[in-house]
């Protein structure tokens, strides 16, 4: 037996000896079970809490003054569960583990959500409670989580905001206040990667 046929067999037992387990072709692996550290040391993955195979939402939080997407799990695939999800998710927050990685929220803890209307592409989100003594910043991120993750829906494409009724100005990405119906392009520019 050659050296080099003692080295493989050498390795070949160290390995099945350390429980490593043999397969005689790839098999992919689901990314929810990649070791944050091996997918990207810097900036760890992006958790998730959806279960795959369910239907599941994209939700929009902060990191390192970015906006980052999330998923969550959603009852159904039906819009009015699927933009129920959303707005929970936003007023929830990030989960502990997505804290670890970094990931917050610019939204005001005090801050209410509710879809007010839904028209065709439109929807209105009625904003209740504390949203004042935020910095420009902190707002625009707040406006972008939340535009973001509602035009991540199907068939929605714009938000637009109003308190006690009226409509309310909203924070651009680039620093202009509209009343008009904000999309995900207004925001583009604050995503992560």
């Amino acid at each position: 037996m050659t050296s080099r046929c003692r080295l493989a067999l050498v390795l070949l037992l160290a390995l099945a000896g350390c429980g490593v387990p043999m397969q005689s072709t790839p098999v992919p692996i689901e990314p929810g079970r990649i070791p944050t550290v091996l997918s990207s040391p810097d900036h760890p993955s992006t958790p998730g809490t959806a279960i795959p195979g369910r239907p599941a939402v994209q939700v929009n939080f902060v990191r390192d003054d970015r906006l980052v997407k999330v998923l969550r799990d959603a009852p159904t695939t039906t819009l009015t569960d699927r933009l129920n999800t959303v707005i929970e998710a936003l007023q929830t927050g990030p989960s502990t583990g997505e804290q670890a990685n970094g990931i917050t929220s610019a939204l005001e803890a005090e801050l209410r959500l509710t879809v007010v209307e839904i028209q065709r592409n439109r929807v209105v989100v009625e904003l209740s409670g504390d949203s004042e003594g935020r910095s420009a910043t902190e707002n625009v991120l707040a406006v972008g989580q939340i535009v973001l993750s509602i035009t991540a829906l199907p068939s929605i494409d714009q938000v637009s905001f109003s308190r006690d009724g009226t409509p309310v100005e909203a924070l651009q990405a680039d620093g202009a206040l509209t009343t008009e119906p904000l999309t995900a392009r207004d925001y583009a520019t604050l995503r992560s990667g």
